[in-house]
C-alpha cells in the first residue's frame, strides 16, 4: 500500500500513466513537461526517486531497452500487485479530508476512471465527491458569516475566492453527472 504523504498523489500519477502504456522516466518528464499534468512535477529530482520507490515496492518493474545507436533506456511497466493497488486508491470513496486538502488529487484518480475503473465508477465518484462538496460549502459560508467582522478584509476576501472555487467544483460535479447520466448504457 502507498503510504498517505505529499508524494503520494505523484506516485499515483506515474502508476496511472504507467498502466497506459509502458515509459521510461525521460518519457514521464516528457508527459508531464507538455501537458497540464506539469503540476505533478516533471523534476528528475522528484520522478526518477518515486519510481524507485514505486519498484521497490513492487508495484512497477523496470527493464533496460536496448537500442541500436541510441542511449539505452528503462522502461517501467505496472505489476499485478501496482494494478491492484491502483484499484484500490480509485475505489477510496470521496471523504470531506479529501476535499478540503486534496482536490487535485481526487481530481487525478477521476482522470483515470473512464480507463481502469469498473463501469459505473466515475458516476459514483461524482456523486460522493457532490455529496461532501454541499455539505462543506455551508459550513464555511456559516464561518464567513459569524466571524465576518472580526476578519481582515484581505481575510475575508480571501476566504471568499476559496468558498467561490468550491461553489464552481460544485457546479461542474452536477455538469459532468449530468454528461454521464446522459451516456446511454451508463450504470449508476
Amino acid at each position: 500500500m502507498i503510504k498517505r504523504n505529499p508524494n503520494s498523489t505523484l506516485a499515483f500519477a506515474l502508476l496511472g500513466l504507467i498502466w497506459q502504456e509502458p515509459r521510461s522516466g525521460y518519457d514521464l518528464r516528457k508527459f508531464f513537461s507538455s501537458t497540464p499534468m506539469i503540476s505533478f512535477s516533471d523534476s528528475p529530482g522528484a520522478i526518477y526517486p518515486a519510481l524507485h520507490r514505486l519498484e521497490l515496492r513492487g508495484l512497477v518493474r523496470g527493464h533496460v531497452e536496448e537500442r541500436s545507436g541510441l542511449r539505452r533506456r528503462r522502461i517501467f511497466q505496472l505489476t499485478a500487485r501496482g494494478r491492484a493497488e491502483f484499484k484500490r486508491w480509485q475505489k477510496q470513496p470521496v471523504k470531506r479530508h479529501d476535499v478540503v486538502r486534496n482536490l487535485d488529487a481526487l481530481m487525478l484518480r477521476f482522470a483515470f476512471m473512464d480507463q481502469f475503473a469498473e463501469k459505473g465508477a466515475a458516476f459514483r465518484f461524482l456523486k460522493g465527491l457532490h455529496k461532501e462538496l454541499a455539505a462543506y460549502i455551508p459550513s464555511l459560508r456559516e464561518y464567513l458569516i459569524s466571524n465576518r467582522d472580526y476578519m481582515p478584509q484581505a481575510g475575508r476576501l480571501a476566504l471568499e475566492s476559496g468558498i467561490q472555487g468550491y461553489e464552481a467544483q460544485l457546479r461542474w460535479t452536477k455538469a459532468a453527472m449530468a454528461t454521464y447520466g446522459k451516456t446511454k448504457g451508463e450504470r449508476r
